[in-house]
C-alpha cells in the first residue's frame, strides 16, 4: 500500500504536475500574475533538468523498493465475530476522546468553533496556536482521521461511519487542514476498496469517483471561506471552480527546480547534510522549556534555504512554499540526494511492508496508517513533520494493537 500510493503521488508530483507547467511556460515557482508579478527568479531552463533528476530518482527508488523480496504468504488471517463489537466500541470511544480533546483545545483557546460555523467571528482557526503555546493537542486531529478508518475496517455501521466523517470534516475545515479531510478520503478507499469480499458494480465506482473529484475541488475552490466561516459564499457549481487549482496545489516540483536553480547561482551555500531532516525531529519532540529562554531554533536551515530561494520581498511573510521530498533529500546531500536518498526509501518501505503484512488485520492497518502518514512526507518534504505525523495517526492503531493481536486468528477456507 505505501509504495503503491507514493507511485500514484509521484506521478502527478513528478510528472503531471511539472508537464503542465512546462506546457503553459510557467516561468517562476510562485506564478506569473496576480501579487506574484514580476517576483522570483525565472525556473525555465531547469525544467528538463529538474525532470531528469525525477527520472532518476523514481528509478532508485523503484530499485530500493524491489531490492529484497520477501516470501509471499498464502495464509489469511481475521477477527474473531465475537470481538468486533467490543473493538468496535473502542474506536467509536477514541474517536469521541480525541475529538473533544481537539474541540476542548480549541475553546480554551478563546475561539469559538460554533461562532465560526455561523459565521459570526472574528477570527479563525488557521495558524492560530492553542493556549497551551504548542499544538500537541490539536495535532490530535491526525488521530481521528485513524478511528474513522479503523471502526470502518471492522465493519462499522455504515450511517455512524457517514455521521463521524461529516463531523471530522467539519472540524478539519475551520481548521485549514484540507490535506486532513484528503486523508480521510484515501483511508476509506483503502479500507472499502481492498476488501475482497466486497464486490462494488462498476457504476457505483464511477459515480463514487465523480463524486469525490467534486468534493475535492469544491472544499479547494472554497477553502478560504470555510477556514473564516463565509459559508453564504460557498460556491456549489462546478463550472465556477477554477481547476487549473489543482495543479497549483501540487506545484512543489516548481520549489524543487528552484531550489536547484538558487545552489547553482550561490555555490557558497552550503547543503545541511540532513540536519533539518533528522536532527529536528529530536528538536521538535522535546518541550520548549528545554531551550534557552524557551525558544526552539527555528526555522531549521533547509527551509531557511528554501525561503531564500524563492527571493520574494523580503517584507512579505513567510509563503508556506514546500518542496517534495526530493527537493528536501537535494537540500540537504545536493545532487547526491537525489541518487542514494530515494533507493534508501524504497529500501526502507519495503522493510516496512515486510514487518506489517497485510494478511492480518494488524499489519494491514498499520500499512493503511504508514500509507496516510508517508503522504505528508511526499508532498511536503518535511522528515520531522512527518514523524509527528505518524505518530499522531498511528496512536489510535497502536492503543488498540494487543486486543488486536488476541483476537487474530487463521482464516478457514
Amino acid at each position: 500500500m505505501p509504495f503503491a500510493i507514493c507511485l500514484v503521488l509521484l506521478s502527478i508530483y513528478c510528472l503531471f504536475t511539472p508537464t503542465y507547467f512546462y506546457l503553459i511556460d510557467r516561468q517562476t515557482s510562485m506564478g506569473d500574475d496576480g501579487l506574484f508579478l514580476f517576483t522570483g527568479k525565472n525556473i525555465t531552463e531547469y525544467y528538463e533538468k529538474g525532470m531528469l533528476f525525477y527520472m532518476t530518482a523514481n528509478a532508485l527508488f523503484i530499485a530500493g523498493f524491489i531490492w529484497k523480496r520477501y516470501p509471499m504468504h498464502s495464509l489469511r488471517c481475521r477477527i474473531k465475530p465475537e470481538v468486533i463489537s467490543r473493538l468496535q466500541n473502542w474506536s467509536l470511544f477514541l474517536y469521541c476522546l480525541f475529538f473533544s480533546i481537539v474541540f476542548i483545545d480549541i475553546a480554551i483557546s478563546g475561539i469559538n468553533p460554533l461562532d465560526i460555523l455561523l459565521g459570526s467571528a472574528d477570527e479563525s482557526l488557521f495558524g492560530q496556536e492553542s493556549i497551551t503555546n504548542s499544538y500537541y493537542f490539536r495535532n490530535c486531529a491526525d488521530c481521528i482521521i485513524t478511528t474513522i478508518v479503523l471502526f470502518a475496517y471492522l465493519k462499522g455501521n455504515k450511517y455512524k461511519v457517514t455521521a463521524m466523517t461529516l463531523l471530522a470534516f467539519i472540524l478539519f475545515a475551520i481548521m485549514g487542514f484540507r490535506y486532513r479531510i484528503i486523508l480521510t478520503i484515501l483511508g476509506l478507499i483503502l479500507v472499502y476498496g481492498l476488501d475482497t469480499k466486497t464486490i462494488i458494480p462498476f457504476s457505483r465506482i464511477l459515480l463514487t469517483s465523480m463524486a469525490l473529484l467534486y468534493f475535492i475541488f469544491f472544499i479547494t475552490y472554497n477553502r478560504w471561506n470555510f477556514i473564516q466561516g463565509r459559508f453564504s459564499d460557498l460556491s456549489y457549481n462546478p463550472v465556477e471552480f477554477e481547476y487549473g487549482v489543482f495543479f497549483e496545489q501540487t506545484r512543489a516540483s516548481l520549489a524543487d527546480f528552484n531550489l536547484i536553480r538558487y545552489y547553482e547561482a550561490n555555490p557558497e551555500i552550503h547543503h545541511d547534510y540532513g540536519l533539518t531532516m533528522f536532527g529536528y525531529v529530536l528538536i521538535k519532540a522535546l518541550p520548549k522549556f528545554v531551550f534557552p529562554n524557551g525558544v526552539k531554533p527555528y526555522p531549521p536551515p533547509a527551509l531557511t534555504v528554501l525561503d531564500h530561494s524563492l527571493e520574494l520581498p523580503k517584507q512579505w511573510a513567510r509563503t508556506g512554499e514546500a518542496t517534495l521530498h526530493y527537493g528536501a533529500f537535494y537540500g540537504a546531500f545536493g545532487g547526491f540526494g537525489f541518487v542514494i536518498m530515494p533507493f534508501l526509501m524504497g529500501f526502507w518501505l519495503r522493510f516496512v511492508v515486510s514487518r506489517n503484512p497485510a494478511f492480518t488485520p494488524l499489519g494491514f492497518l498499520k500499512q493503511v496508517v504508514f500509507s496516510l502518514a508517508i503522504f505528508q512526507f511526499v508532498t511536503r518534504g518535511y522528515f520531522p513533520q512527518f514523524v509527528d505525523h505518524f505518530v499522531y495517526i498511528s496512536l489510535p492503531v497502536w492503543l488498540l494493537s494487543g486486543l488486536l493481536k488476541r483476537s487474530t486468528v487463521l482464516s478457514t477456507p
